[in-house]
């Protein structure tokens, strides 16, 4: 039986043990909010310092002291000492009771806070963010003189458990103040916000004092614009191309951090993954071809430009070659019926020249740049033909790009989308024909539509909703949630990997004599063994001249001899430790129905970039959950080109035909 790992979180604290060792503080305002926050912290004149604190909200905060530490600490007279401390309150959790009245996410955060928090006393500080950001300089933007390196851009990882006992992995930019220019102070002021420092010693983020002397290394939490474009920054999701990427990607660094907490939180909290029992599967089988389709294209010239003759020359060969099927012919004007190509100027070139920019949106037209498009790549043309098929069929109402009746499907199907206060369905018969409207009476009664507007009204997560024929109803809603690999294993495999080889030359050249008939291949092999000049793990899998013989041999030492000398994570492997990145999946959990959906499983690369994000299904009043019918519809590459969709691929046509719509009012 399959299961998935989500990234919802099974929490296991030790009450006892953290009244034995710990005093928590919880510190509010009769105000709105604490003005600096954390900062006053700093004010107290203590001999210990905090190890960390967590925010319930504005007003309040816990902060978490070695008892031994602080217990003899007068608090009442202390928080009076302070200016402005009217307004400030102060209470001391010490007893069972109210520990455990502590949200649960909370607490455990705020433990895990602690683990940055340096235990020599000269390295710690109170000016805690009240946040865990994990680094690495890797990720660090650095910008290189002859005289020094400054730092511009801290890239890190936010560790946050949320309300729902969930963990999120949150990409955060601290960008150097001495890029302002270049940041939207459009709502908050720069004198107002918090200023960090980042302490190379214990790698973490240090508050910055007011009485503290400026300089060019503070750090706000805000990216950069560019273009009127905010300039966000990535981590890969997962990594597992060797054990150095894995340990900088998200996967990576959660599991150096998990085992930081296990080495010191284990007395007082224990973390695990909640995983689910999977229901429906689909596995990814490509159902589209391009070099299948028959097309009757268009190129219409609108570039004004005389060189422009070579570059649709250049793309009328890649059509054909992409395509050969196809008919392409240039002109002057539009098939009135569909399938244009027009190649255009991009916004740049009309903008500098002070010209009428000819873009016109149209369900019969696809556009593409001069300057952008790149006409000897075949991705790129493959995609602007895959979206000429879909405006096609659109215009024409009937699914061409894939045979729909091989769904086998004996009923209608409706799917229906939200935009302002417009509701917009597509209708989709067993036979393919489509059938695009605005809210119509006849779809449905007045109840269903009451429930329509609540559905999308309560919950903006809300994507869209389907109906049968029997008037079932699902709504299907983006969570925060999303779905893990089995990490630890991955870790293992890399981690042996990664070690010196412990293999002999003369023990592997046993293996290699023992396990090899072929004469050719055997001489070749031993041959280039011998002649190694360095000896690891890399140079010895070089002796194989193809990678089936490097895998068998890599399969071979480790069954004799434990030692991992290649993982080949990618291969018959993947489908038991990295299954909750591929494919489509669905699940149940309290009778509430969830799926997700991967990269496709067959040629799986080594770098996954994104998260697989789970979407919750709900089933509307009394209706029959009938969603996992429609499992096969996500299980298509032609919507994200080269990648499965997230949603049943007849929301691409909904989307298409609202933007066309759009257009013609405008």
């Amino acid at each position: 039986m399959k299961y998935c790992k989500t990234n919802k979180l099974s929490i296991d604290i030790s009450y006892s043990e953290i009244l034995e060792d710990f005093i928590i503080i919880k510190f509010s305002s009769s105000e709105k909010y604490i003005k600096y926050g954390a900062l006053f912290l700093d004010e107290i004149n203590l001999n210990t310092e905090a190890k960390s604190i967590v925010f319930d909200n504005g007003n309040s905060f816990y902060a978490l002291y070695e008892k031994s530490e602080v217990e003899d600490v007068d608090w009442s007279k202390t928080i009076q000492s302070l200016k402005h401390s009217d307004s400030l309150l102060f209470k001391t959790i010490k007893n069972l009771n109210d520990l455990s009245n502590i949200p649960e996410y909370l607490l455990a955060q705020l433990l895990i806070n602690s683990i940055s928090t340096p235990k020599h006393k000269r390295l710690s500080f109170n000016n805690l963010t009240g946040k865990l950001y994990l680094f690495n300089p890797n990720h660090f933007k650095i910008s290189k003189t002859r005289d020094k390196e400054l730092i511009f851009k801290i890239i890190g990882l936010e560790f946050k458990i949320n309300n729902a006992n969930s963990l999120e992995l949150n990409v955060k930019t601290f960008s150097n103040v001495l890029l302002s220019k270049k940041m939207d102070f459009s709502k908050k002021k720069l004198r107002e916000l918090p200023k960090y420092t980042f302490v190379h010693s214990t790698n973490s983020l240090k508050r910055v004092l007011n009485s503290e002397s400026k300089n060019e290394n503070q750090f706000i939490l805000k990216q950069t614009s560019k273009n009127g474009s905010l300039e966000k920054n990535n981590i890969p999701f997962l990594d597992f191309k060797d054990y150095q990427s894995f340990k900088l990607s998200k996967i990576g660094i959660l599991k150096d951090t998990l085992l930081t907490i296990e080495n010191k939180l284990s007395k007082y909290l224990k973390i695990s993954f909640i995983s689910h029992e999977i229901e429906n599967l689909e596995r990814f089988k490509s159902k589209f071809k391009i070099e299948d389709k028959k097309l009757n294209i268009t190129l219409v010239d609108l570039t004004d430009d005389e060189e422009s003759i070579d570059i649709i020359n250049e793309l009328k060969g890649e059509i054909k070659t992409t395509s050969s099927l196809s008919t392409v012919k240039v002109s002057s004007k539009e098939n009135i019926n569909g399938g244009n190509l027009r190649i255009i100027n991009n916004k740049k070139h009309y903008k500098r020249y002070n010209l009428e920019d000819p873009y016109r949106p149209s369900i019969k037209s696809q556009h593409i740049t001069v300057q952008d498009f790149k006409t000897n790549s075949k991705a790129s043309i493959k995609a602007v033909l895959k979206e000429l098929i879909i405006k096609n069929d659109i215009l024409h109402k009937k699914v061409s790009i894939i045979n729909w009746e091989s769904f086998n499907f004996t009923n209608d199907w409706v799917f229906g989308s939200k935009t302002e206060e417009d509701f917009n369905f597509i209708t989709i018969r067993p036979n393919g024909e489509l059938s695009f409207e605005k809210f119509i009476p006849d779809l449905f009664n007045q109840q269903e539509f009451d429930d329509l507007f609540t559905i999308f009204d309560n919950d903006s997560n809300v994507e869209f909703i389907v109906k049968d024929n029997l008037g079932n109803i699902n709504s299907i809603k983006r969570t925060n949630n999303y779905t893990l690999p089995e990490f630890d294993t991955i870790h293992e495999f890399l981690l042996q990997e990664s070690k010196p080889i412990k293999l002999t030359k003369i023990d592997a050249k046993k293996y290699i004599v023992e396990n090899f008939d072929d004469d050719l291949k055997l001489k070749t092999s031993l041959a280039s063994l011998q002649s190694l000049k360095e000896w690891n793990k890399q140079s010895l899998l070089s002796s194989f001249s193809n990678r089936n013989d490097k895998k068998i041999f890599c399969e071979i030492i480790k069954s004799e001899t434990g030692e991992i000398l290649k993982s080949y994570l990618r291969d018959k492997t993947r489908y038991e430790i990295l299954d909750s990145q591929l494919d489509i999946h669905q699940y149940r959990e309290h009778n509430k129905f969830y799926y997700f959906v991967g990269v496709k499983g067959s040629g799986i690369q080594q770098h996954i970039s994104r998260a697989s994000i789970i979407r919750e299904i709900e089933t509307i009043n009394d209706s029959d959950f009938i969603f996992d019918k429609l499992l096969p519809l996500m299980n298509v590459d032609f919507v994200k080109n080269g990648e499965l969709t997230v949603l049943p691929f007849p929301l691409k046509y909904l989307r298409e035909w609202v933007a066309s719509e759009t257009n013609k009012v405008n």
